[in-house]
């Protein structure tokens, strides 16, 4: 049921901002939100039904466990984010770092989660998938333009 919400909620096409926290809930596999990861990211984004990127911030963030991990895990998250199809990584330009200012003043957010975000806002990506319970009401707030999927949202009560 979550695949067929999941595809109702993100229009074919549609480009995608994916955030940290979907990319190691996809790489770690255990999470109660794996599954819809791997959806969108092995039945989406590989096979191009949806383009996708990533900030430079979130590539940082990904690669904080596999250095921990050692040089095979360090590999397996390379892979994904500089050979996955479909999946770009996004530099943190001067306009993202401007849009991320207005962001973190006007919600609170952590400065990595206001850059990620104002990545969308600055490649002009209007759905962003995510699993940060902060993000609903801080997009609603002052992203009114971007639709947010909320992992969390799609597993049973």
């Amino acid at each position: 049921m979550a695949a067929t919400t999941l595809e109702r909620d993100i229009p074919a096409g549609a480009p995608l901002l994916l955030d940290t926290s979907v990319l190691l809930a996809y790489l770690d596999g255990n999470e109660p939100v794996s599954p819809l990861a791997i959806e969108i990211i092995d039945g989406f984004v590989q096979p191009g039904r949806n383009r996708a990127s990533v900030s430079a911030v979130t590539a940082a963030e990904v690669l904080v466990r596999p250095f921990g991990a050692g040089a095979r895990a360090v590999a397996t998250a390379e892979l994904l984010l500089r050979h996955f199809p479909n999946l770009l990584v996004a530099d943190v330009t001067y306009d993202a770092a401007r849009e991320a200012a207005r962001i973190r003043a006007q919600t609170g957010l952590p400065m990595p989660d206001a850059l990620i975000l104002s990545t969308a806002m600055v490649l002009g990506i209007g759905h962003v998938v995510a699993n940060d319970d902060r993000w609903p009401g801080a997009v609603e707030k002052v992203l009114p333009t971007i639709q947010l999927c909320h992992l969390g949202g799609y597993l049973p009560k």
